[in-house]
């Protein structure tokens, strides 16, 4: 058994708050302030709870969790993104530097959140434990304010388990707040301990938090413990964590049972019932409108953002700011999954994909999510609004086609500035979904104005994914094709059924959630990271080939594999500095509604970082299906918390 020495005293605790009353503190100085006079003030305790909100970072950070997955790419992430997504993450290397680690202190990817997730659930015991001793029960008004708050604390904690136990799988379970002499030795639970424990929070939460319609905006309702007890039991469900091929449960997984997809389909039903017949919420009529309108009808909870909130630059200093850093840009990978505007990959036949104009005539939501070469944006800054071209380009002047063909020594390959354009652009595409064109991108103000953590397009594919599990492929249908049929979107409609509509399903997520920290979870719940985890990372290149009047322009993108095209070289292809001989692993099978696909990357840049992407193997384990567990957490314990497998 071993002794936990805490540093968080009970004045740090008071330290946190964000609000507090200032005729009390008048009175008496914050270090001198008690339990009694904490919790018997509900001007103090709900201070005191409202620090518990930030228990899970925003996925706002520099080093952002969809930079790790195959949506995009952060040149600077070598010690926050790059090492977990090139797939040498362990023990050591995951923990910050600050408690001796490599990864950045600040790079945040809301990955590694084993301690700040247990110093905030320390906290949240602390205040269940203490706050009924307090309580005046002859004062209604008290005993009412009190319980919700209670009720918001039950709900962080299950906030906070979940975002543990889809990391971890099995944590220990904690509900009191142990003193500094208490012998505590920490034991990992079972998977489906963890979830339990869980839905009996959601539980209490529940009965204790108002109705939306009596609740405070961004405070937690009885709509917000729906859409985590949604959430959550979607997790559970999953292959990774219900596992029909191993079925035995334990610390790493649940027991399997096909019950578990039902129970996500019932929750699933709760949320969206709030919507669909009680009418609480609605898809917003544009696709950018639940991060640009804090009034969005589709939030049902959201971080809402003040100017003086710190720097988030609009997330990642993106699209204006050209001359300054980027944190976050999308992949080739990324940008192959965007259905034509008649429904079809660009891969299928009929699609009408011209390979002249690659990003003409895509899904609405690219345009709103993607900023590609020559693509219109709208700014605003101290000349007023204006609407200009992204040229995202390489202009070679006084060049034709041919002075680009393999084994050509023309133009001059030896410079490798002269094809990073300004050194601040890799993929040569950027982020414009989180853009709001009338705030500002700064490294003062922060112009973004809410995150949302639950959104109803969320919520109706969750249902969808747990209908088509449970045999409800006309539910599955029904919910897809709402998503679709967003008033500026209007995709077609599918019809399809079987293993087909599972990949409609699949990719609806894709498209819909992108870069909303949900595609790195979801490829690893359903398993399928083995596979996508191992796209290489790809940026693209577009040329401006000019020899006096006559131009060409070259896209260098992910295209379908063509054997005529194998030995063309346009540009390097795949190294810093000339045409090389050699020919990487670039065509990679795709399996599409039935059929298979041979897509090649090989045009693409494919060096733009020391190490590709990896998601390893070791034996017959897939390590980073689940988060090592700290190695400094492991010695604290004295090895009474197991390493998760293969680390």
């Amino acid at each position: 058994m071993k002794k936990i020495i805490y540093s968080i005293f009970f004045i740090s605790l008071l330290l946190m708050m964000v609000s507090c009353n200032d005729d009390f503190l008048d009175k008496k100085p914050l270090d001198k302030l008690s339990e009694e006079a904490v919790f018997g003030s509900s001007a103090l305790s709900q201070s005191y709870v409202n620090g518990l909100y930030s228990v899970l970072p925003d996925p706002f950070q520099e080093g952002n969790i969809g930079a790790i997955s195959d949506e995009g790419f952060f040149r600077y992430g070598g010690s926050s993104t790059r090492f977990i997504a090139s797939g040498f993450m362990t023990p050591d290397n995951i923990m910050y530097a600050n408690e001796g680690g490599s990864a950045h202190n600040f790079r945040v990817t809301i990955l590694n959140i084993w301690n700040r997730a247990y110093e905030w659930i320390y906290k949240m015991n602390y205040f269940l434990a203490n706050v009924d001793k307090y309580i005046n029960s002859d004062d209604a008004n008290e005993v009412s304010n009190m319980n919700r708050l209670k009720g918001e604390t039950y709900f962080l904690r299950a906030w906070a388990y979940t975002n543990l136990i889809e990391r971890y799988s099995g944590v220990p379970i904690i509900e009191e707040p142990y003193n500094l002499n208490d012998q505590f030795g920490a034991t990992r639970a079972n998977f489906d301990d963890c979830v339990d424990f869980i839905l009996s929070d959601l539980d209490k939460a529940y009965d204790l938090v108002p109705e939306k319609a009596d609740g405070v905006v961004g405070r937690i309702n009885k709509d917000i413990v729906l859409a985590l007890r949604c959430r959550l039991t979607l997790i559970a469900a999953s292959p990774l964590f219900n596992d029909a091929d191993n079925p035995q449960g334990g610390v790493f997984r649940g027991a399997y049972s096909a019950e578990k997809w039902t129970r996500a389909f019932n929750a699933a039903k709760a949320i969206v019932d709030r919507a669909d017949v009680d009418g609480a919420y609605s898809l917003d009529d544009t696709y950018e409108g639940y991060w640009t309108d804090v009034n969005s009808p589709e939030i049902i909870w959201g971080k809402f953002f003040t100017n003086t909130q710190g720097n988030k630059a609009q997330l990642f200093y993106s699209v204006v700011y050209f001359n300054g850093w980027t944190a976050f840009e999308p992949t080739q990978a990324m940008c192959l999954d965007y259905e034509m505007q008649n429904g079809k990959k660009i891969f299928e036949a009929g699609s009408g994909y011209d390979p002249k104009h690659p990003f003409a005539n895509r899904d609405p939501r690219f345009y709103k999510s993607i900023a590609a070469p020559f693509s219109m944006y709208t700014h605003t800054d101290n000349t007023g609004t204006s609407q200009d071209a992204l040229d995202l380009a390489l202009y070679y002047e006084g060049h034709s086609l041919d002075d680009f063909a393999e084994g050509k020594s023309e133009p001059d390959y030896t410079s490798t500035g002269k094809h990073l354009w300004n050194s601040t652009i890799t993929t040569g595409m950027e982020l414009y979904k989180w853009y709001i064109p009338t705030k500002p991108i700064t490294e003062s103000e922060t112009g973004s104005v809410v995150y949302p953590w639950f959104r109803l397009g969320e919520m109706y594919l969750n249902y969808a994914e747990a209908a088509y599990m449970t045999g409800h492929e006309d539910i599955c249908r029904q919910y897809i094709n709402k998503v679709r049929q967003r008033p500026d979107v209007q995709m077609p409609v599918i019809n399809d059924s079987g293993k087909n509509l599972w990949d409609r399903l699949v990719n609806e997520r894709r498209i819909e959630l992108a870069f909303e920290a949900i595609r790195y979870f979801d490829v690893r719940r359903w398993k399928t990271a083995s596979f996508y985890e191992n796209i290489p990372f790809a940026g693209m290149r577009t040329m401006i080939i000019r020899n006096g009047s006559a131009a060409d322009t070259v896209y260098r993108v992910v295209r379908p594999y063509d054997e005529s095209k194998n030995h063309t070289c346009y540009y390097f292809t795949n190294a810093n500095n000339g045409p090389t001989t050699e020919v990487p692993t670039t065509v990679f099978t795709y399996e599409w509604l039935g059929k298979e696909y041979q897509i090649d990357y090989g045009d693409c840049w494919l060096t733009m970082c020391a190490t590709q992407k990896h998601f390893p193997k070791v034996g017959d384990v897939y390590p980073n299906y689940l988060m090592p567990i700290p190695a400094n957490e492991i010695t604290k314990s004295e090895g009474s918390i197991v390493q998760n497998p293969g680390y």
